[in-house]
C-alpha cells in the first residue's frame, strides 16, 4: 500500500456484507451516539432501500430487526455517551462496559451473515478507529481493517477474536450475555485455527488487543513479527499523545525495533500543535520527524482549496502504525493511540489488526514532514471531558415484564439518587448497594415506561455529581411501535403482503401520509362491500396464520430462531401489526362495523387456539403476550351480545351452531 486508501466506512461495510442475511452483530465503541447509530449505521446491515426521513427509516428498521430480537448489541464505555440529536428506540442491546482500569476503547463490528442461496455462514470483522458517532463515521479521517472469516473455514485471527469476545462477558459482568455474542462465538468455535504466522513468506493478519491480563502492545508486536519490523521505517498516525516531555510508548517502539527512519503525526487544531513543546523537541532530538497528512485529504469533501486557511478541515482520528521497507509494508490499524494507557498492561481495553498489505509501488511516508516549529496549545486527550457527565448508575427496563432496575457501579454504595428527564423529576432511588440490581417500585417503573416512549436518556444526580444514563431495554416485542398506529383494515392488508420489500414500501407510504414527509398519494382504502370486507378479513388472517405456521415448523429450519422471533412479534407483541393490538381495537365502535369486528375476533380466537394446540412450547414462552391477547379476546362475549341484540331471536341459536364450527370446536351433542 503506497497510497492512502479512501473509502466511506458505511459503504465499505455494506459492500463486504454483499446483500447477505445478517444473523447477529456485536459492536464495540468508546464514544456512543445511540440515535446516530440507529439512524445511519444500522441501515448498512440490510440490503433494503430505506426512506430518507429519519423517523420513517426507523419504522422500517424496526420491521427489519424483528427476526434479530436480542441479536444486535453495542458494548460502550458509559463515561463517553454522546446524546447527539436523537435517542435510542430500536431493538439494540446497549451494554455499558467500565473496566477496572482505563477505558473501554476498542472500535469493532462483528457481523454474522448467511448466504441464503448456499446457507454458508461467515463473520465480517471490522476493526477501526471510528467511534459509533457522527464524527467517527461521517466527519473524521479514520482508518479501518475489514476481513471475513468463513464458518468451518481456516483463520489466523479467529482464536484471538474469540478470546476478545469471551472477555466481553467478564467486562460486562453486570449484564446478561446477549444472544448475538453466543451466536458469533458458536461460529468461531467451528473455525480451524491457523498456527503459522506466515504463508508463502507473507504475514497472516493478526488480531491484537490489550486489556486485563494481556502483554504490552510492543511485546505483542515482537511476538508476531519482530524480525520483520526491526530496522524498517516507521510511521505513526495517532491523534492523541501523552501529556509528557517524552513519549514512553514511542520510546519502547524505537528501542525495540530501531527503525531506520521514523515520522509521527503532529496533532493539530486550528493551526496549533496539541502536544508539549518539550515532547516536540524530544522527537527531533531522537532523530525522528513530525508530519502532517496532505492538505487535500483533510479538506471537507476531500478537495484541496485555494484558501486552505478558510476551508473546513477534517479532524484526524485514525490510529495507524506503518512499518515498511522498499519491498513490503506491515500495518497495525485499530484503536491504539500513541499513549501509555493504550500500550500498557492494565491500561485501556484496545484492539487492532496487524497485517501485511499489498504493495503496488515502493512504500513511502504518507505524512509530509513539518519543517517549521509550530505554535503550541494545551495537549488534548481522547478521554477529555468524558467523566464530567458521568455517574456510575446503570438502568434497565423489560417491556415484557414491566420491571425496571438500577445498579450502582461505583466504588462504594450510593446515597439517594434523584432521576430526571429533561429537567422533570421522575423518582428517587437509593441508597444503593454496589453491583446489586435493585428493583424499582411499580409506580416508578410505570413512570419510566412512559418516558421511554420519548427518550432512552435519563439524568441522575447524587449529591453534587450528575451524569447521563442510557437505559438498557429488553423485551422489545412488547414495546409500542415508533411511528405508526394502523387501523384494523391496515393491519389486515399488512399481514397479506407477501414480501419484505412490499412491507417496506408500505411503511414508507404510511409514514409519508401520516407525517407529511412525501408528496405521493396515501395508500388506497380497501373496498367497502361486505363481500370484499369479509374476504379481506379471511385473507389477512390466513396470511398471518401461514406466516406463523411456517416460522414454527421445525422441519423447515430447526436452528433458525429468527423466524420464531418474527412470529412472536406478530402473535404476542405490541407493534402496529401485532395480533393483540388489533384485538384491543375491536372494543372501539369507531374501529369498524359491529359484524366486522365480531368476525375479526372470531378469526383471532381461531388462530390463537390453533397456535396453542399445535405449538404449546411457543405459546408458553411468552406469558405476558398471551395474557394480553387473552384479555383482548374477552371482548368476543360483548360483541356477541351486541350482534344478538341487533337481530331477531334466531341469532342466538345460529351463533350457538356457527361459533363451534368456525373455531373448530366439538359441538355439544343433545338428546
Amino acid at each position: 500500500m503506497s497510497r492512502i486508501p479512501r473509502e466511506v466506512l458505511t459503504e465499505a461495510l455494506r459492500t463486504q456484507i454483499k446483500g447477505r442475511e445478517v444473523l447477529a452483530a456485536v459492536f464495540c465503541t468508546f464514544r456512543f451516539d445511540p440515535g446516530f447509530f440507529e439512524r445511519e449505521i444500522l441501515p448498512a446491515l440490510f440490503d433494503r432501500h430505506l426512506h430518507q426521513d429519519p423517523q420513517i427509516r426507523r419504522a422500517q428498521l424496526e420491521e427489519e430487526l424483528r427476526p434479530l430480537a436480542g441479536r444486535i448489541a453495542v458494548y460502550y464505555d458509559p463515561r463517553a455517551i454522546v446524546t447527539g440529536d436523537g435517542t435510542a428506540c430500536l431493538d439494540v442491546g446497549r451494554i455499558p462496559v467500565r473496566p477496572g482500569t482505563g477505558y473501554f476503547h476498542p472500535k469493532n463490528a462483528f457481523i454474522l451473515v448467511r448466504d441464503t442461496s448456499t446457507g454458508q455462514r461467515a463473520l465480517v470483522v471490522l476493526t477501526s478507529s471510528a467511534n459509533l458517532t457522527q464524527a467517527g463515521w461521517w466527519e473524521n479521517v479514520e482508518c479501518a481493517h475489514l476481513e471475513e472469516i468463513a464458518g468451518s473455514g481456516r483463520s489466523r485471527t479467529a482464536p484471538d477474536i474469540q478470546r476478545f469476545l469471551r472477555d466481553l462477558r467478564t467486562l460486562a459482568r453486570n449484564f446478561d450475555t446477549p444472544a448475538a455474542l453466543d451466536d458469533i462465538l458458536d461460529l468461531l468455535g467451528g473455525v480451524h485455527p491457523i498456527a503459522q504466522r506466515t504463508a508463502n513468506r507473507r504475514l497472516h493478519p493478526h488480531f491484537l488487543s490489550t486489556g486485563p491480563g494481556t502483554p504490552a502492545l510492543v511485546d505483542q508486536l515482537e511476538a508476531v513479527a519482530g524480525r520483520w519490523l526491526r530496522h524498517a521505517d516507521l510511521e505513526v498516525l495517532s491523534p492523541y499523545l501523552d501529556e509528557a516531555d517524552a513519549s514512553a510508548p514511542l520510546e519502547a517502539l524505537l528501542d525495540r525495533f530501531q527503525p531506520d527512519r521514523w515520522r509521527v503525526l503532529l496533532p493539530e487544531e486550528n493551526g496549533l500543535a496539541r502536544c508539549r513543546p518539550e515532547l516536540y523537541e524530544w522527537v527531533r532530538e531522537r532523530g525522528g520527524e513530525w508530519g502532517r497528512l496532505p492538505r487535500g485529504l483533510l479538506a471537507r469533501g476531500g478537495r484541496q482549496t485555494e484558501q486552505p486557511a478558510q476551508a473546513a478541515r477534517r479532524t484526524v482520528h485514525a490510529k495507524v502504525y506503518r512499518f515498511f521497507t522498499g519491498e513490503w509494508e506491515i500495518t497495525l490499524v485499530g484503536s491504539f493511540n500513541l499513549t501509555t494507557p493504550a500500550h500498557s498492561p492494565g491500561g485501556n481495553v484496545e484492539s487492532g489488526v496487524l497485517s501485511e498489505v499489498v504493495v503496488d509501488q515502493r512504500p513511502a511516508f504518507w505524512l509530509e514532514a513539518v519543517e517549521q516549529t509550530p505554535p503550541f496549545a494545551q495537549p488534548a486527550g481522547e478521554d477529555d471531558g468524558v467523566d464530567q457527565d458521568y455517574l456510575p448508575l446503570f438502568a434497565r427496563y423489560d417491556w415484557a415484564s414491566g420491571q425496571a432496575e438500577v445498579l450502582w457501579d461505583g466504588g462504594d454504595g450510593s446515597g439517594p439518587v434523584q432521576v430526571y428527564d429533561r429537567g422533570v423529576h421522575l423518582f428517587e432511588v437509593g441508597p444503593l448497594e454496589r453491583a446489586v440490581w435493585t428493583l424499582l417500585t411499580a409506580d416508578d417503573a410505570v413512570t419510566l415506561r412512559k418516558r421511554l416512549r420519548e427518550t432512552s436518556f435519563l439524568t441522575a444526580v447524587a449529591g453534587d455529581r450528575r451524569g447521563i444514563v442510557l437505559v438498557h431495554e429488553s423485551g422489545m416485542a412488547h414495546r409500542p411501535s415508533i411511528l405508526l398506529d394502523l387501523s384494523p383494515a391496515d393491519i389486515l392488508r399488512y399481514w397479506s403482503m407477501l414480501s419484505a420489500e412490499q412491507r417496506n414500501t408500505y411503511l414508507a407510504m404510511r409514514g409519508e401520509a401520516l407525517h407529511g414527509a412525501g408528496e405521493g398519494p396515501p395508500p388506497e382504502s380497501p373496498p367497502d362491500t361486505i363481500f370484499d370486507r369479509f374476504a379481506g378479513v379471511f385473507h389477512g388472517f390466513a396470511a398471518l396464520g401461514r406466516a406463523v405456521r411456517d416460522a414454527l415448523d421445525h422441519d423447515r429450519d430447526e436452528h433458525d430462531p429468527r423466524r420464531v422471533e418474527a412470529a412472536r412479534f406478530r402473535m404476542f407483541g405490541a407493534k402496529y401489526d401485532s395480533l393483540p393490538v388489533l384485538v384491543e381495537q375491536m372494543a372501539d365502535e369507531t374501529a369498524g362495523e359491529l359484524l366486522d369486528r365480531y368476525l375479526m375476533v372470531l378469526c383471532a380466537r381461531q388462530l390463537a387456539d390453533r397456535v396453542r394446540r399445535h405449538h404449546p412450547d411457543f405459546w408458553a414462552s411468552d406469558p405476558v403476550g398471551v395474557a394480553r391477547l387473552e384479555k383482548g379476546l374477552a371482548v368476543r362475549a360483548v360483541l356477541r351480545e351486541q350482534v344478538i341484540a341487533r337481530n331477531d331471536a334466531g341469532m342466538t341459536e345460529f351463533l350457538d351452531w356457527y361459533e363451534p364450527r368456525f373455531l373448530g370446536e366439538q359441538p355439544a351433542v343433545t338428546a
